[in-house]
């Protein structure tokens, strides 16, 4: 019995071990090795395609040379009018509100652009021009009525002394006159040549006779006789040197007459400038207060819900100009990390806080300028150019610029491939 259990036994244990011997394993079982190794190797061949870049990352703002600019309100008040629509393309300086004032705008308006064209005339030397044109009336000048007032008297005065060639006419007057006494002052000279002549000789003539006298050849009354001639011609000299100085004083006088109507008529030149000076700055700065222009041509757009008789502080942004072309960059703010790898036309990624980049993606720009030195906060200014020109995101979003629209950068120094990195990194630990 204990044999035959022991064949049995034996027996069964050669069915497991047949059965074992016999099983055929799973595939991956028995190639899992080659499986393996090419997994391995495709991995390592992705390493080699894939890029992964070092970053240093900086934060700053949206900048534009010629971007938006914004018109505001300077003075507290209802809008009174609206002169364009949302969307509307302008031109720089033209009216885009009226604010509630005691003038009426567009009289405010047309004296601005009278003095503005008649400065033109004064400036080309056609005074004359200007002062015998009508003077334009304006009556609903508000606050500048005075002012306007004040000018119209200047203006009076120098038409009433310059008008129909009447200053002109009387220099021209004294111009003859003085003239005729420099003509005058000429044949008193000629007479006075004469005079002085015929006294050296009459002079000549007593000298001789008083020898003759004294030689007892003339007797003294003779000699009386020629002194009284000598006397009447001293005498007619000295009337002539009187005529003389009479002429020259009649000279200056005229001479004076003329500088006095010249002074006149430039002091009345300087008062009437002056008050046109006075009326145009008080015009200008009326309607920088009262009248909101368009700081530069382009697209205006409202900033917010505005409508006539609505009340607006000082200093209320009211409306923002897109200019038709900008140039847009970042200013970016660069610390100390990794500064040395910053280097000109190297790639920028652009992601603005107001415009999430899930949605709206980023901006693509190159690096152009990078400060030697470190500012205040120790880090360096950084620009970036925009090469497209244009706010379009690599999704094709359009990103509308502001002021200090704030930014966090990401500038690629160095794009390895994946490979590169956990060869370098071996490389690192081995060396060590």
């Amino acid at each position: 019995m204990p044999a035959a259990s022991t064949i049995q036994h034996q027996q069964l244990l050669s069915n497991e071990v047949q059965e074992i011997i016999s099983y055929q394993p799973h595939w991956i079982i028995r190639k899992g090795n080659l499986l393996f190794f090419f997994v391995f190797v495709f991995i390592l061949a992705t390493t080699f395609f894939i890029q992964y870049p070092d970053i240093i990352r900086a934060s700053g703002r949206l900048a534009a040379i010629d971007g938006p600019k914004h018109a505001i309100a300077r003075t507290d008040g209802k809008i009174e009018q609206l002169l364009v629509s949302n969307e509307e393309n302008v031109v720089e300086g033209q009216p885009l509100a009226f604010l509630q004032s005691n003038a009426k705008h567009n009289e405010v308006l047309l004296l601005n652009n009278w003095i503005t064209s008649s400065e033109k005339i004064i400036a080309g030397d056609s005074l004359q021009q200007f002062i015998n044109a009508p003077l334009p009336l304006f009556f609903s000048l508000g606050e500048l009525q005075a002012d306007y007032e004040q000018f119209r008297i200047q203006w009076k005065e120098l038409r009433d002394a310059l008008g129909n060639g009447y200053y002109q006419k009387k220099q021209q007057a004294v111009v003859v006159d003085l003239n005729l006494l420099q003509q005058q002052r000429e044949g008193l000279l000629a007479q006075n040549s004469l005079l002085d002549s015929d006294f050296v000789l009459q002079q000549q003539e007593y000298k001789a006779k008083e020898l003759l006298t004294s030689q007892k050849v003339l007797a003294p009354l003779e000699l009386n006789q020629e002194k009284g001639k000598l006397l009447q011609k001293k005498q007619g000299l000295e009337q002539m040197n009187s005529q003389l100085l009479s002429n020259s004083i009649n000279s200056h006088n005229k001479t004076k007459e003329l500088l006095e109507l010249d002074k006149y008529v430039f002091d009345l030149k300087i008062k009437f400038q002056s008050a046109l000076f006075v009326l145009k700055a008080n015009t200008q700065e009326w309607i920088k207060q009262f009248v909101i222009t368009a700081p530069q041509s382009g697209q205006l757009y409202y900033t917010g819900f505005l409508q006539e008789n609505q009340f607006v502080s000082s200093g209320t942004e009211l409306f923002f100009v897109q200019p038709l072309s900008s140039n847009y960059y970042a200013e970016l703010k660069a610390g100390q990390a990794g500064i040395g790898k910053l280097a000109l036309d190297q790639k920028v990624l652009l992601y603005y806080d107001g415009y999430p980049s899930e949605e709206f993606g980023y901006l693509t720009g190159k690096l152009s300028y990078i400060s030697p030195l470190p500012g205040r906060s120790d880090s360096f200014l950084v620009k970036v150019e925009l090469p497209s020109g244009s706010l379009i995101t690599n999704r094709g979003k359009q990103i509308y610029f502001r002021n200090n629209l704030h930014a966090k950068a990401e500038v690629i120094t160095n794009n390895r491939r994946l490979i590169e990195r956990f060869t370098g990194k071996l490389y690192e630990m081995i060396k060590r």
